[in-house]
């Protein structure tokens, strides 16, 4: 309700275009009840047609860049006498004057001057207005016989600028004005523009400004999606922060942002599931978002590749730009005597560049700077000072190559702050000296310097060769993905070793990406296909492959083969995320057992999960026993999937991860269906493939769609989420519990 609230009632002051907006109240309001639904749409609808009509009014129309006529040199002994601009218009009611200064508190104590003077009234005798920051207002110069001037005064603490309007009727068109700062002692002259003329053409010089962000949604789960995207007690300082905070500035304010690695599937498909992506496909329409084409990782064709398809997918088009957050691209080290590796097809890329208020080229490539904040750039306030000085530094440089460029790791940036955002943004906004750049800005903006090319440095790791001479279906995307979001660098030294600690699941899905090649029956445990030293097992025949691990009995992967290829139907929460446990419970050097919070596959039991199993072989199954509990695990394949009988002589309580056909929810928008009854769970995708898992024991399951009634909402620390809230997207677990006895089948639909 908020959100919706906020949408229509500042409706008259939103620069994009008119259905960027009311698409928001649209998506804001499908989340309320019908009867308040259709009444604040038609309050917006009708708010947007008031709005369009007062805009022809030119008393209301914003200060723009054709208003600026002079700027000062940031010189002033204290911020709230230090002269900026100075702005004139002439309505066809009033002549308007405004001032900005670096930053005006309630609590300032300063003075105002303005002398003007023109051809007609004031010629000889100049009008002079005295102004205080309490906003009294004296006039002197006039002639004996004239009405009295009343000037109607306007002091914005929050953009910082004092705005004077006077009657048209006793000003000329065309005059000039001196405008002058005193500090607390109105004798003491703290800053000065002189000979200000109103028809004076703006200066030359702007503040070239570039807001670019990466993090900008890192998520696996619907649980770090809705702390992502409107946060509660997070961001650095604590407050509500995310994503929506930043989309909701650029619509407000017209200001365009770059978001650098947000076109990647985990991104995209998390966005999708919370009904998000519209709203990027309309900002990036209207030219407001800059959203480069994103390489997570080495080899970078094949990670463009993989996220090209998933921006297509989901109604974001190839991109000029590009980002890569692997090798010398990352944002972790600046480049200095070499730039990035050269990637075809591309005009920019962003990059940390060591002289970051330029841009340089690379071959035929322009490299854009990212952001390098050393302290706090967005507050309530508006910029920081720093951060305002370092603008206007930049609007009267005398070179046209400097630029300033703010942002960062948006988890760890205010900008993404709901009390930060917005001021900080408007403030961007309401003064035209400023230059926000957009995408077509940054094609044309001037190159400082060359640098050349740098070289390609890709992991060694005994998986990538496999890779690359595996054959092109659906699971070997699958394994790209997974051996690209594990081996993508990271600041974090204890999470990249937990990620290689699940690098052998990749060649797992290898060998079943093989099989479906040309599938064929085997039963054996020969190979060790993770490379941790001990053979896995391969149950498979003509539709069917599964690999069962003999520590703990467990079916880590399975698939069925139709005539549309194959489907996966089980897999470990570790393909699609790790880390989502306490740090301290880490243990690399366990493998598979290092993150406690990940499902290992399917059939992994509460009691001893690494337990050692002994294979038996026979004609479509293998049987599986603990020497020392004399617990069986029988698995066999059978007409429309795979029955695992469990025979333990004490109760036991099972998990099964069901990651149906992960590409299609990663490719492109995406629909499920379930439905649970005592003994089964039938989950599938609408117009897909479907699976059915059963059994003689007792039953439940969740699902990350479990999440969606939550999704509309701001995140909330003191509600209890439901369990799927907190699985890794696209996964449903269900969990059996037996008497020691039962049977379980998972059956494709």
């Amino acid at each position: 309700m908020k959100d919706v609230y906020y949408t229509l009632v500042h409706f008259s002051s939103w620069r994009p275009a008119g259905n960027l907006f009311y698409n928001r109240a649209v998506k804001q309001a499908a989340r309320l009840s019908p009867i308040l639904r259709i009444c604040l749409l038609v309050g917006a609808g009708l708010l947007l047609l008031l709005t369009c009509a007062c805009a022809e009014s030119p008393t209301h129309r914003a200060w723009v860049y054709a208003d600026l006529r002079a700027l000062g040199t940031l010189d002033a002994p204290t911020p709230d006498t230090d002269l900026l601009a100075v702005y004139t218009r002439t309505t066809s009611l009033s002549v308007d004057i405004r001032v900005d200064l670096l930053d005006i508190n309630p609590g300032d104590k300063f003075a105002l001057k303005i002398v003007l003077w023109d051809d007609r009234d004031f010629s000889q005798n100049p009008l002079t207005i005295d102004l205080s920051n309490a906003g009294r207002i004296q006039t002197s110069g006039i002639r004996a016989g004239q009405p009295a001037i009343l000037p109607r005064l306007v002091i914005d603490p929050y953009l910082d600028t004092i705005t004077v309007y006077l009657n048209r009727t006793f000003i000329g068109d065309r005059y000039h004005l001196d405008v002058s700062s005193y500090t607390s002692d109105p004798t003491l002259l703290a800053d000065e523009i002189q000979n200000v003329r109103s028809d004076a053409q703006p200066p030359a010089e702007r503040a070239p400004v570039l807001l670019a962000f990466w993090d900008d949604f890192p998520v696996t789960t619907p649980a770090q999606a809705l702390r992502r995207w409107d946060g509660a007690h997070t961001g650095p300082r604590g407050g509500r922060h995310g994503l929506t905070n930043i989309l909701n500035a650029v619509i407000h304010t017209g200001v365009p942002v770059a978001l650098l690695d947000i076109k990647n599937p985990a991104s995209l498909a998390a966005l999708n599931f919370m009904g998000n992506v519209l709203e990027l496909q309309d900002l990036n329409a209207h030219g407001l978002l800059i959203l480069p084409d994103v390489a997570f990782g080495e080899p970078a064709d094949i990670a463009l590749d993989i996220n090209r398809r998933a921006g297509l997918g989901f109604g974001l088009p190839v991109s000029q730009f590009l980002y890569s957050s692997s090798n010398a691209a990352s944002a972790g080290t600046p480049m200095t005597r070499s730039g990035p590796v050269s990637i075809p097809g591309y005009h920019a890329r962003f990059v940390q560049l060591s002289d970051s208020p330029h841009l340089a080229s690379s071959a035929t490539t322009r490299l854009i700077p990212l952001p390098s904040p050393a302290a706090v750039e967005a507050t309530t306030d508006g910029p920081a000072l720093d951060v305002r000085r370092s603008l206007f530094r930049t609007a009267i440089s005398s070179d046209p190559t400097d630029l300033v460029v703010l942002g960062g790791s948006l988890p760890h940036s205010t900008w993404g702050d709901l009390d930060m955002a917005g001021p900080s943004f408007e403030w961007i906004a309401a003064h035209p000296w400023i230059q926000p750049l957009s995408g077509q800005d940054l094609l044309t903006f001037p190159v400082k310097s060359k640098v050349s090319p740098g070289k390609s440095v890709i992991p060694d790791n005994s998986w990538l060769e496999e890779l690359q001479s595996a054959p092109q279906n659906n699971i070997t995307q699958s394994a790209w993905q997974t051996y690209l979001t594990l081996t993508a660098s990271s600041p974090d030294a204890a999470l990249q070793s937990l990620r290689n600690a699940y690098l052998g699941q990749v060649g797992e899905m290898l060998a079943a990406a093989q099989w479906a090649e040309k599938p064929v029956p085997q039963v054996d445990c020969m190979q060790d296909l993770n490379g941790d030293g001990q053979p896995e097992c391969i149950l498979a025949n003509q539709e069917y492959f599964a690999v069962l691990e003999p520590a703990g009995a467990r079916l880590t992967l399975f698939f069925y083969f139709d005539s549309n290829g194959p489907h996966q139907l089980v897999g470990p929460s570790s393909q699609f995320a790790v880390g989502l446990s306490d740090p301290s419970e880490w243990h690399p050097e366990k493998g598979e057992a290092a993150d406690p919070s990940v499902i290992p596959g399917a059939f992994t039991d509460d009691t001893a999960p690494w337990a050692a199993y002994t294979p038996a072989f026979f004609v479509n199954g293998i049987s599986f026993t603990n020497p020392d509990t004399r617990a069986t695990k029988t698995f066999q394949l059978v007409e429309n999937g795979i029955q695992v009988v469990y025979d333990f002589h004490s109760p036991v309580s099972t998990r099964i991860p069901l990651a149906l056909d992960p590409q299609a929810f990663y490719s492109g928008p995406t629909e499920y269906r379930s439905k649970l009854t005592s003994h089964a769970w039938a989950w599938s995708q609408t117009g897909g493939i479907g699976v059915e898992v059963s059994t003689d024991g007792l039953l439940s399951a969740v699902s990350f769609t479990s999440a969606i009634p939550y999704l509309a909402l701001q995140e909330d620390p003191n509600l209890d989420y439901p369990q799927g809230n907190y699985l890794p997207f696209p996964l449903s677990v269900v969990t059996i519990q037996g008497g020691g006895n039962f049977n379980i089948q998972i059956m494709h639909k």
